[in-house]
């Protein structure tokens, strides 16, 4: 296309300001997903790289302020979302992606995907304060759940080192990255929670990393293992500014796997300043010995005391008593003697000795009928209970006759059910007006069929029919 002598004429330098000024401003902060490529890390601290896809790549830089803050960093062969703004480079004429920001592909979806489970969760109870447990003062058996082979488990090891020498710890190893790390580690939870003698606290502890290392401790699975432990448990995942879902749903989080250790237990240092000294609680002990000697002599003289005076007081109301119910006694049978003998005189001419064995004689007579009557009764009764116990026998004889008769009739209702024929492969075949076919002579080529199969059915079309002779 022609100039117009209107057109104005740029120089090189001015149309690349014309440019720069163009990029810069429309393109000031944007975001570019791509593959790191050709990566190189100079003595200046500077970052220069492309970022490519499969039709396009771009040249990038970060500079070495902004590498300093990132949290990550951009690898060869990585997939990564890069955030920044163009800058053109006058001195050449070309353009490139000077990066603030740097992205884990797939970091936003992660993010996106952790709030939907934390609000999912939260609706559930999961995150509720009053569902968690408080974790015992002075444990003396902690569970760690983690890795052996984890910085996390050095760590943690190094601390409670220095705490009582009462501690006993046991270690549940699992997976703590990865697709495979759920099933792991809520598995090694129930270890320890099914032990014989199970731990006062449980430790979930991991170092720190990206989203993605830490992802397995937003899975439900591991959520709910911690949900579900009936023992404390403090987590410690990754460094204070990461947080997972086990977090929220531990009884206590920590913001290392170092602070976690500190948190189980104190150190053996904080219980010496908490404990008095050795010296004043002897004194204080003597003291407190001492006076209670004396105030333990000084009761039991007061006891001794009281009682003698007790059995001096009793001794004599005793004689005084003794001496009363004496007097009262005698004058009692003397009163009593004189009546005694009027009635004596006057049951002489009775002769009640020969009534009281009359008497006698009549209620063993008695006693004899009335068990006789007895025996009669549960004779009968017994009569009685034999002959239901035959029509029992024989009722349960009949009914057995009739279940084993309906045994027969179910079996005989089974191998006519035509379900049973089709599940062996067998299947029927249906006209278009619902007649079953049974013969090829009922079949014409064209003909639409619905064949019945055990588990569903199937419409079909006839192409040809071939008949057997007879």
């Amino acid at each position: 296309m022609p100039i117009s002598p209107e057109s104005p004429v740029f120089s090189v330098t001015e149309l690349t300001a014309r440019i720069k000024q163009m990029l810069e401003q429309g393109f000031a902060h944007i975001e570019v997903s791509g593959e790191v490529s050709r990566l190189t890390r100079p003595a200046s601290g500077h970052l220069y790289f492309t970022i490519k896809d499969s039709h396009a790549a771009i040249s990038a830089v970060v500079w070495r302020s902004a590498a300093l803050r990132l949290k990550t960093l951009p690898e060869e062969g990585g997939e990564f979302i890069f955030s920044g703004h163009l800058s053109v480079y006058e001195p050449r004429g070309s353009y490139q992606l000077v990066v603030t920001q740097v992205k884990t592909a797939g970091a936003g979806r992660l993010a996106a995907e952790f709030e939907k489970r934390k609000q999912e969760y939260a609706a559930r109870g999961w995150f509720d304060t009053d569902r968690k447990l408080s974790p015992p003062q002075f444990p003396k058996h902690i569970g760690i759940v983690t890795s052996p082979t984890a910085a996390a488990f050095e760590d943690v090891k190094k601390v409670l080192a220095t705490r009582p020498a009462w501690l006993q710890m046991t270690l549940s190893p699992c997976l703590v990255q990865g697709s495979s790390a759920p099933p792991t580690i809520a598995n090694a939870i129930a270890r320890l929670t099914s032990m014989a003698s199970p731990p006062d606290l449980i430790l979930l502890v991991r170092g720190g990393g990206s989203i993605e290392d830490t992802w397995c401790f937003n899975d439900e699975l591991v959520v709910n293992a911690v949900v579900e432990c009936p023992i404390p448990i403090i987590s410690g995942i990754g460094h204070e500014i990461d947080t997972t879902l086990a977090d929220f749903a531990a009884d206590l989080r920590a913001a290392t796997p170092s602070n976690a250790a500190e948190i189980a237990c104190p150190s053996r240092d904080e219980l010496r300043e908490r404990l008095p000294r050795l010296a004043s609680l002897a004194g204080l002990l003597s003291q407190r010995l001492s006076r209670s000697r004396r105030d333990l002599e000084s009761m039991r003289r007061r006891e001794r005391s009281a009682w003698q005076r007790n059995m001096d007081t009793r001794h004599h109301a005793g004689e005084r008593m003794r001496s009363r119910l004496s007097h009262v006694a005698y004058h009692s049978v003397h009163r009593l003697r004189s009546p005694l003998r009027t009635i004596e005189k006057r049951l002489a001419p009775l002769q009640p000795g020969e009534r009281l064995q009359q008497q006698r004689r009549d209620w063993s007579n008695l006693n004899i009928k009335l068990r006789q009557s007895l025996q009669d009764i549960l004779r009968q009764q017994k009569l009685r209970l034999d002959r239901h116990l035959r029509e029992m026998m024989l009722e349960t004889r009949r009914i057995e006759q009739k279940r084993h008769r309906f045994e027969l009739l179910c079996g005989k209702l089974t191998e006519l059910d035509p379900t049973g024929v089709l599940r062996r492969g067998y299947s029927m075949s249906f006209a278009a007006d619902g007649k079953l076919i049974t013969s090829t002579s009922d079949l014409a080529a064209g003909d639409t069929l619905h064949v019945q199969f055990h588990d569903g059915s199937a419409e079909t079309k006839v192409k040809s029919v071939k008949r057997i002779k007879p």
